[in-house]
C-alpha cells in the first residue's frame, strides 16, 4: 500500500490484561449510569387508554391494529403492545430533543408471539431511517435489542416501538424498558464508534464461509485450474501455482460443476478411462470431459478443501443423482464397480451435495415452479439419502418467500442448507464499469438478503435446523451475452461464436478494484454477524471470470478480492463476538451506507481478539473509536491493512503487487485510530 496512508506510530508493548484495567477517566465517567431521555420508558404511568408521553401511529392497517397496555411487563406492572391479525405497519412513538453530532444508544426489550412479515418488531428512529435495532420475530421471550448511532444534524428524534415497518406484520409484540442514552467518546472528532460486547457469549462460525465455486465456463476449469501440458501443471494437468494460491486462502469447500452448466451435464460423460467430448447446451461450447468427477475430487484433496457437487435437476433425473452418489460413496454395486474401473478403489467420500442450481429461473434448463420444486427435491433427497444417509443436502432457493416456503414445507426435513445465489451488480448481458461509490453502495445488501431468508426459515419452523448457503456470491455478475441457452449451438453459428468470445471481457483487470475488495469484506462481515444462520459461502467463481484469482498461461495474478479472502481466512479468531457500531453515512446518488463496517472475532479463551475495520470512504481517513467491553482500546497493536493508492487500484499482469496487504502497527489513542481511506484493517489484540 502507499506508505503515505500509514499512520505514524510509536511502538509500546501493551497486554490485554493491562488494557482491561487501564480505563481512562473519560471512560470511567462514561461507565456511570446515564440519564434516559425517554419519558415513561417502562410504561408504568397511564394516560387514558395509553401511556403518558407516548402516542400511537399507523402507516398501514390501522383498522386491523390494536394498541394496548399489557400486564405483566418485563419489569414493573405493565408494558405496551401492538397486535394485528390481518397485517399492520404501526408503532408506539415519542419525540425527544437531542444534541446534534452526538452518539446515542437506543435499547429496549421486545417479546413476540407469531410475528410474521415485513421486519417484525424492533425499535427505530423515524427521521433517521437507517437507525434500527435488530428485529424480533416468530415467538420469542423478552429479548434485549439495541443500536448505536450518531444524530448528525438532527436535534429531535421520533422514536418508534415499531411493528411491521417497510411492509406489514401480523402477530403480537410487547415492548418494555426502552432507553435512549448519550454515549461519550474521548475523541471529539470520532466518526465511527465500535463497542464490543464481552458479556454476551461469542458464537463459533463455520469455516465453510471461506469457500469457492468452479464451473465449466470460459477459462475456469480448462486453462484455469486444469491445463494438461503446461509447464506449470503436474503430471495430471492440475496447475500447481493455482493449488498453492488456493491453499493460501485455506479454501474450505468448492462447489462444482456448476452453475447453469450442471443443468445440462450428465456425470457419466466425465468418468471412466474412455471419454468423449460432448456439446454443452448451456454455454455453447464442447466440453472434452477430461475433467470430471474423479479429477474434481482429487483436485480438492490437493487443495485441502471439501468437494461439493451440484446435481443436474434440469435435464437429469432423480435416479441419475442417486447413481452419482453411489459412484462417489458406495462400497459395492454397479456404480462402485464403475468407479473402481476408473482407478479409484476406495469411495470418494463426497458428503456435500446440492439438488439443482437456479431452477427458480426461466434461464435454467429444467426451470420449475414453487408447487413442483419442493416435491421434486423431496423425491431426489430420499433417493440420494438412501444411497448415503450421511449426506448434507442443499437445494436451490431464493430470498423470495413464494419460492422457498413451499420448498421447505415439502422437503425441509431432508435439508442442511437452502442454497441462495446473489450477485449485487448483475451485468450478465451488458458489462458496465460503475465507479467506486456506485459499487460500494451495495455493501449493506448482503445483510438485507440474509434477513429475508432468515424470516422464511423462521416462518417455516426450520431456523436453527437449516442454514443458509450462499453457494454463489460476488459483487459482479458474470458477463455472458446471449447465454445461457437450453440446446447446443450450430457450429456454423458465427453470431453465437462472437458472443462466446465476448466472455473475455470478464478478464479485463481494471474492473476489480478496491470496491470489490471492500464489498467482499462487507459480505463476509454480514455472514459472520449471522454465523448462527449462515453456514456456507462460495465466491463465484474462485478462478478467472470474476474470481479473486486470474490465471493465465504463464502465471497468475491475485486480484484485490484474493487478499480480502486471505486476510479473513488467516487472521480471524474462531468465534464471533457481538458488537454495536455507529458511523457517519457515506452517500452517493440518493443511496447511503455506513462509512465504517466492523466485526470482532475472539478465540475460545476470550483473550485473543481479531478486529475487522472497513473504511468505505474513497478519499478520507476516518477517526474510529473502539471499546472492548468497558475498556477503550489504548496502545499499539499489530495490524494488517489492505488499501490501494487509489480506490480504483487493481492488480494486473504488469503490476501484480499494486494492491497487497501490509503488516504494520496501529496506535490507538484513548480508543481512537485513523483508518486509511478505502481500506480493510484487521487488528490483533493479544491477551496475556
Amino acid at each position: 500500500m502507499n506508505h503515505s496512508l500509514l499512520l505514524s506510530v510509536i511502538y509500546r508493548a501493551s497486554s490485554f490484561a493491562a488494557l482491561c484495567v487501564a480505563v481512562t477517566s473519560t471512560l470511567a465517567a462514561d461507565a456511570q449510569p446515564r440519564a434516559n431521555l425517554l419519558p415513561n420508558s417502562s410504561f408504568e404511568e397511564p394516560a387514558g387508554a395509553g401511556a403518558r408521553g407516548w402516542s400511537t401511529h399507523a402507516w398501514h392497517g390501522e383498522q386491523e391494529c390494536r394498541w394496548s397496555i399489557g400486564s405483566p411487563g418485563r419489569t414493573g406492572k405493565q408494558c405496551v403492545s401492538i397486535q394485528s391479525d390481518q397485517g399492520a405497519d404501526a408503532a408506539w412513538t415519542v419525540t425527544v430533543a437531542v444534541a446534534p453530532r452526538t452518539y446515542y444508544r437506543l435499547a429496549g426489550w421486545i417479546k413476540t408471539k407469531n410475528v410474521r412479515g415485513a421486519v417484525g418488531a424492533l425499535l427505530n428512529i423515524q427521521n433517521l431511517q437507517h437507525v434500527k435495532t435488530p428485529r424480533v420475530a416468530g415467538t420469542e421471550g423478552w429479548t434485549r435489542v439495541s443500536t448505536l448511532f450518531q444524530t448528525g444534524t438532527a436535534t429531535q428524534l421520533e422514536i418508534n416501538c415499531l411493528f411491521g415497518g417497510w411492509g406489514e406484520s401480523t402477530g403480537h409484540a410487547w415492548y418494555d424498558d426502552v432507553t435512549l442514552e448519550p454515549i461519550k467518546t474521548p475523541c471529539a472528532n470520532t466518526q465511527a464508534l465500535v463497542v464490543i460486547d464481552t458479556d454476551t457469549p461469542s458464537v463459533p462460525y463455520s469455516p465453510l464461509l471461506f469457500g469457492g465455486f468452479i464451473e465449466h465456463f470460459h477459462k475456469q476449469v480448462y486453462g484455469g485450474i486444469f491445463e494438461p501440458g503446461s509447464p506449470l501443471s503436474d503430471e495430471r494437468g492440475f496447475r500447481r501455482d493455482v493449488i498453492a494460491a488456493l491453499q493460501e486462502l485455506k479454501l474450505s469447500v468448492v462447489r462444482w460443476p456448476g452453475g447453469c452448466f450442471a443443468s445440462g451435464y450428465h456425470w457419466k460423460d466425465g468418468v471412466g478411462k474412455t471419454r468423449n467430448p460432448t456439446p454443452d447446451p448451456v454455454w455453447g461450447v464442447t466440453d472434452p470431459n477430461t475433467f470430471g468427477t474423479d479429477e474434481f475430487v482429487d483436485w480438492c484433496r490437493l487443495v485441502g478443501c471439501a468437494p461439493y457437487i451440484c446435481t443436474n435437476a434440469g435435464s437429469g433425473t432423480p435416479d441419475e443423482m442417486r447413481q452419482w452418489v453411489e459412484y462417489c460413496n458406495a462400497n459395492e454395486g454397479e456404480y462402485a464397480d464403475l468407479r473402481r474401473a476408473g482407478g479409484h478403489r476406495r469411495p470418494l467420500d463426497v458428503k456435500i451435495w446440492s439438488i439443482g442450481n437456479e431452477n427458480w429461473g426461466g434461464h435454467e434448463i429444467g426451470s420449475s415452479t414453487p408447487t413442483k420444486w419442493g416435491p421434486l427435491v423431496d423425491r431426489c433427497a430420499e433417493l440420494m439419502l438412501g444411497a448415503d444417509p450421511d449426506l448434507k443436502l442443499a437445494a436451490a432457493a431464493t430470498s423470495n418467500r413464494a419460492w422457498t416456503l413451499p420448498l421447505l414445507k415439502a422437503a425441509g426435513r431432508h435439508l442442511e442448507y437452502v442454497a441462495v445465489h446473489k450477485y449485487w451488480l448483475g451485468y450478465w448481458q451488458q458489462n458496465r464499469l460503475p465507479d467506486y461509490l456506485s459499487c460500494i453502495m451495495h455493501a449493506e445488501g448482503p445483510e438485507q438478503t440474509i434477513a429475508g431468508v432468515i424470516d422464511i426459515l423462521d416462518e417455516a419452523g426450520y431456523r436453527g435446523k437449516i442454514k443458509i448457503a450462499f453457494d454463489e456470491w460476488n459483487l459482479r455478475g458474470w458477463h455472458h451475452p446471449g447465454f445461457p441457452r437450453k440446446k447446443p449451438i450450430d457450429p456454423a453459428d458465427k453470431e453465437a461464436a462472437d458472443l462466446i468470445a465476448k466472455r473475455n471481457i470478464n478478464l479485463i483487470a481494471r474492473q476489480y478494484t478496491m470496491a470489490d475488495a471492500l464489498f467482499s469484506a462487507s459480505f463476509l462481515n454480514a455472514c459472520l454477524r449471522h454465523a448462527q444462520d449462515v453456514g456456507m459461502a462460495n465466491i463465484a467463481p474462485i478462478v478467472n471470470t470474476r474470481g479473486p484469482l486470474y490465471v493465465h498461461s504463464t502465471g497468475l495474478v491475485k486480484r484485490t478480492t484474493f487478499h480480502t479472502l486471505a486476510m479473513y481466512a488467516n487472521l480471524l479468531q474462531s468465534r464471533v463476538a457481538k458488537l454495536e457500531i455507529a458511523a457517519e453515512r457515506l452517500t452517493h446518488e440518493g443511496r447511503a451506507v455506513a462509512v465504517v463496517d466492523a466485526v470482532a472475532t475472539v478465540d475460545g479463551s476470550g483473550r485473543n481478539w481479531s478486529l475487522v475495520l472497513v473504511n468505505r470512504h474513497p478519499a478520507n481517513k476516518i477517526a474510529c473509536t473502539v471499546k472492548i467491553g468497558n475498556a477503550l482500546l489504548d496502545g499499539t497493536y499489530e495490524a494488517t491493512i489492505l488499501a490501494g493508492d487509489s480506490p480504483d487500484a487493481y492488480n494486473d499482469v504488469a503490476h501484480p503487487f499494486r494492491v497487497t496487504p501490509e503488516e504494520t502497527h496501529l496506535l490507538f489513542r484513548k480508543g481512537t485510530v485513523e483508518l486509511p481511506p478505502h481500506s480493510l484493517t484487521i487488528v490483533t489484540v493479544a491477551g496475556p
